[in-house]
């Protein structure tokens, strides 16, 4: 079972730097290991709670060999306003659909939304670090029986320029990780940075040589935890 955010995706721009489906590296791995039941999802801006509930609701009775995660992102940046906030403003141009301005208006909530200088200001929480980590043991919990791989939550240093103090929140919430996962905990960042594997535009979504870096340090884990259990079933029979 391989759960992502966005970054499991194809990406279609921009155009200088495509990401074809079979270029990303969950597909890759299927390519690999074509004798398993494969399951994915990817998607978005969930957080990580929300993207594990999918799993929990409608998987919890699988208990697949292994499960690779890669979630992380949208709990470490910092944001220029709360979720009530938030909520506010989108309320607010419900109201005003109808309004000949609502396009205008709507440009408007988006830069304020993404504003540097507000969200280096703020420094909001969208998930707080407390509730990361228990997200984080109430997966261990329910899927006890399965190898669990996190992949390091990676970014781009340039990434900082349009969300000040992403890279220092990314470091808190991987020692989370770290911290519950241990050696199941995947560094990825540095390998990424070597072989320039974040997307030029935004630095955060995956090249297609990123993708392939991704899938070729999982594959390694996968074979050896394969080879493991091979080994064990022939000990016991």
């Amino acid at each position: 079972m391989l759960l992502t955010d966005s970054c499991g995706n194809p990406r279609s721009f921009p155009v200088s730097e495509i990401t074809m489906l079979e270029e990303t590296f969950p597909y890759l791995l299927r390519q690999e290991i074509k004798d398993s039941i494969f399951y994915q999802l990817s998607f978005g801006n969930l957080t990580t709670e929300e993207l594990l509930s999918q799993a929990i609701s409608y998987h919890s009775h699988w208990n697949p060999d292994i499960i690779i995660v890669l979630s992380g992102i949208a709990e470490s940046r910092p944001e220029a306003f709360t979720e009530f906030q938030k909520v506010v403003l989108k309320k607010l141009s419900i109201v005003l659909i109808f309004d000949k301005l609502i396009l205008r208006f709507n440009h408007w909530i988006k830069k304020l939304l993404y504003n540097p200088a507000l969200i280096k200001r703020h420094q909001f929480y969208r998930v707080s670090k407390s509730s990361f980590r228990k997200t984080l043991k109430k997966f261990k919990l329910i899927f006890s029986k399965s190898k669990i791989y996190w992949l390091e939550i990676s970014a781009g240093p340039k990434h900082d320029d349009s969300r000040p103090g992403v890279i220092k929140r990314m470091e808190s919430y991987n020692a989370i990780i770290k911290e519950i996962y241990g050696d199941d905990f995947v560094p990825v960042q540095q390998k990424l940075m070597v072989v320039e594997g974040f997307n030029g535009s935004d630095h955060v979504h995956l090249s297609k040589r990123g993708h392939k870096l991704i899938s070729d340090i999982l594959l390694e884990r996968i074979n050896k935890f394969l080879d493991q259990k091979i080994k064990l079933y022939e000990q016991n029979t």
